[in-house]
């Protein structure tokens, strides 16, 4: 049996989210990611070169938790994103989730456990 999460060191997860776009989604995707149960995540979101307020709610909670990312790129389309994000992320786990999807509160928790 292994060593109880309690007890370990907790590993970092990247939750990256590629995004073009999704002004209308992105705030409860970032809260869902946010007030996850288990905390120790970095969130990078890679604007695929919106033409809406995307990249603007993004720096707003950027400036607000430090666990978010914004990084911006031309449009190239999904894939880039997610792969640009991967390249930047410095977590032990990668989680990835789009731009117009929520999290329940414990999904990290309960992939860490497994």
């Amino acid at each position: 049996m292994g060593v109880p999460i309690s007890d370990r060191k907790l590993p970092l997860v990247s939750a990256i989210v590629p995004a073009y776009n999704a002004a209308r989604f992105i705030t409860p995707t970032l809260e869902s990611i946010l007030s996850q149960t288990y905390q120790n995540i970095e969130v990078i979101v890679v604007d695929d070169g919106s033409k809406d307020e995307t990249p603007e709610i993004v720096r707003q909670f950027a400036a607000k938790d430090s666990r978010v990312t914004l990084i911006q790129q031309a449009n190239a389309g999904v894939a880039s994103a997610r792969n640009c994000a991967i390249q930047n992320a410095k977590g032990e786990f990668v989680a990835t989730i789009d731009a117009d999807d929520i999290w329940y509160p414990q999904k990290i928790e309960k992939q860490i456990q497994c």
